[in-house]
């Protein structure tokens, strides 16, 4: 089994996950985070990736609150600490899974100016990601 880390989506990746979700069904997206040990900003400030996307991840709530998309929420946020099962802790820093009301509100909330202002911590502290569309069917 082979995952591939990155830090954006293709075009490819976007199509399918606008065409594949149900409209209107809620859906939570599973965070996995590999944080660059520096951040590379371009200006030069050098403070840890964790650092760098926590001012992301601040400013990304701040704005969710400002535009005002109810119903968006982080269900949970953690540092990884260990597989119990499979290996490759130590290629993830951080797991993360966030509601949103449904696929339209998680694109809108990634594709505005807003967002595009703060985006530049994402890029200075992420390493890499692998970003999980799941739904809300139940699987048990």
């Amino acid at each position: 089994m082979t995952t591939k880390n990155a830090l954006e989506p293709t075009s490819e990746q976007i199509r399918d996950f606008l065409d594949s979700h149900e409209d209107g069904a809620p859906i939570y997206m599973l965070n996995l985070l590999k944080f660059k040990k520096t951040s590379t900003y371009k200006d030069g400030e050098q403070v840890s990736g964790a650092e760098a996307y926590a001012r992301y991840a601040k400013a990304f709530g701040a704005m969710l609150r400002d535009l005002g998309l109810d119903g968006v929420e982080t269900v949970f946020g953690g540092k990884v600490d260990r597989f119990l099962i499979g290996a490759g802790a130590e290629e993830w820093d951080a797991v993360a899974i966030v509601r949103y009301p449904d696929k339209k509100s998680m694109f809108d909330a990634v594709s505005n100016e807003t967002y595009r202002s703060f985006h530049f911590h994402r890029k200075a502290g992420l390493e890499g990601q692998l970003l999980i569309a799941c739904d809300s069917s139940g699987v048990f």
